[in-house]
């Protein structure tokens, strides 16, 4: 069996871990990366001794890959996506799949009609607190899951300097899709209505336009509730830079999990801490690759992706009607 050809369109730093996920995947190889930031592009492929481009609708003319993984900014997913499809490749895209409904409903339109598989990126269905929280779940032990709450949040170092682009985006954006999909795939129903609030000014005074923070309340089709929680202006003294916690309440039990430990609390019939040295099929390189090795043996064996559009789309769904119900001030229901 010959290796998947593998490109990059985005060569920061989800760029380069997707990069360095399919240079140790065994049936993978890297060939290429683009990004508009030619310098950038040109430090990846000396890196990982590979081709680069500046425009990407040149390397898909160029080159011959069975695989393209998407990373740029998450408002700048529609085009690349679409036009990768299109040239009959297999895609994994990071998350949100969109930030507007018909940015995904345009993806998900061209996605239903080609071969090549389409994968968003929810890489924390790989964190392994978050991996063994399910099994949880799953298992019964939890009973009925009634409530969960779900925070990320990041310092002032991610919008002002990390990222050059956090004025076209926000933390509701940027952080929440991964908390939303984790609620979706923990209680398996669709969201029914979304409340809202945020605020904002801290990050403004900065030069940057966008919100501070979110606090959202989403009710479930199964009668559970969910809250979330974002944030962009935790202090950069703070000793981490991401602030990521899960409290799943069930009728028989609850667990917590606070990703500055990399394990799981589970108090049911009895207390217990399970943690994350377990390894996901074979793996433990951490969550970052783990959902890239996923889709590269979708591909080679032919199944679907543990993520689909429509988990894109509902994921875009409710974030929209989370930024929505906090500009108007209104409840939003999920159609």
């Amino acid at each position: 069996m010959k290796n998947l050809k593998c490109c990059v369109i985005g060569a920061g730093i989800m760029g380069k871990l997707h990069l360095k996920a399919c240079s140790q995947f065994p049936y993978a190889d890297p060939v290429a990366v683009c990004d508009t930031n030619e310098k950038r592009a040109k430090e990846a492929s000396e890196e990982f001794k590979i081709e680069y481009f500046a425009d990407y609708a040149d390397m898909l003319s160029k080159i011959d890959a069975d695989v393209i993984l998407i990373t740029t900014p998450d408002f700048a997913h529609k085009d690349p996506v679409i036009k990768s499809l299109q040239a009959g490749k297999h895609v994994l895209v990071e998350k949100p799949l969109a930030t507007t409904m018909d940015d995904a409903k345009a993806i998900a339109d061209v996605a239903k009609s080609v071969k090549g598989k389409l994968m968003v990126n929810f890489s924390n269905r790989w964190n392994l607190p978050h991996h063994n929280a399910k099994k949880v779940i799953m298992s019964g032990e939890l009973g009925e899951i009634k409530h969960v709450y779900a925070r990320l949040s990041n310092t002032t170092y991610v919008p002002t300097k990390m990222l050059s682009w956090s004025s076209k985006s926000s933390p509701t954006m940027f952080l929440l899709p991964h908390m939303v999909d984790l609620v979706r795939w923990f209680l398996e129903s669709e969201a029914d209505t979304v409340y809202a609030v945020k605020t904002e000014g801290v990050l403004k005074a900065m030069g940057i336009d966008t919100h501070d923070a979110m606090t959202a309340i989403v009710t479930f089709k199964n009668g559970a509730v969910a809250c979330f929680e974002t944030s962009w202006i935790l202090p950069e003294s703070l000793p981490y830079m991401v602030d990521h916690y899960v409290k799943i309440i069930g009728s028989k039990g609850t667990t917590l999990a606070d990703l500055r430990d990399r394990g799981l609390q589970k108090f049911a019939e009895k207390g217990e801490y399970i943690h994350s040295s377990e390894t996901i099929d074979g793996y433990n390189r951490g969550f970052a690759f783990d959902s890239v090795y996923h889709f590269l043996e979708c591909v080679i064996q032919d199944k679907e992706p543990i993520s689909n559009i429509t988990d894109g789309i509902m994921n875009t769904a409710i974030l929209c009607a989370m930024l929505e119900s906090a500009e108007n001030g209104k409840p939003i229901a999920i159609i």
